[in-house]
């Protein structure tokens, strides 16, 4: 949950300087790991919030991420005995899926705005998807043994 609540705003960094035009190729950047010059600016501090190549490649990189930790949080959720539960960890490795493909699709379109949006909507459905599996979670809705409430 808090990573991707880091990777949020890191999206709306992204967004705020328009980085989602500067490197418009996947899985590379410009055909490399790393942007070129990704530490340019001056003072340093600077590049982590104005230099368009590396605000999009830490974005990148928290999106594999939250990739990576959805996944693991599925294969935990997906054992919960109660039926509400494994639904919303369903929904949240779908919603996660959503948005990486979303995620590839802003960058090789250079961030056209209708998928840009797109993008971020999803983020706003995943982050509700996320605070709602924790809480069933937490505080599981009691079904009987046939499945009914």
């Amino acid at each position: 949950m808090h990573l991707l609540f880091l990777q949020i705003i890191l999206g709306a960094l992204v967004a705020g300087i328009d980085a989602g035009r500067a490197f418009p190729t996947w899985p590379d950047m410009a055909g490399g790991f790393l942007p070129p010059d990704p530490l340019d600016l001056q003072p340093l501090w600077r590049n982590f919030f104005e230099s368009p190549g590396l605000v999009q490649f830490i974005h990148r990189m928290a999106g594999y991420a939250v990739a990576i930790l959805a996944v693991v949080v599925w294969l935990h959720g997906r054992r919960s005995p109660h039926p509400s539960t494994r639904l919303a960890f369903h929904l949240i490795l779908a919603a996660v899926a959503l948005q990486v493909l979303l995620g590839i699709w802003a960058v090789l379109s250079m961030a056209q705005l209708h998928v840009a949006i797109a993008h971020q909507a999803s983020a706003i459905l995943l982050w509700t998807l996320v605070i709602r599996g924790r809480f069933l979670a937490r505080h599981p809705i009691p079904t009987s043994i046939r499945g009914h409430r």
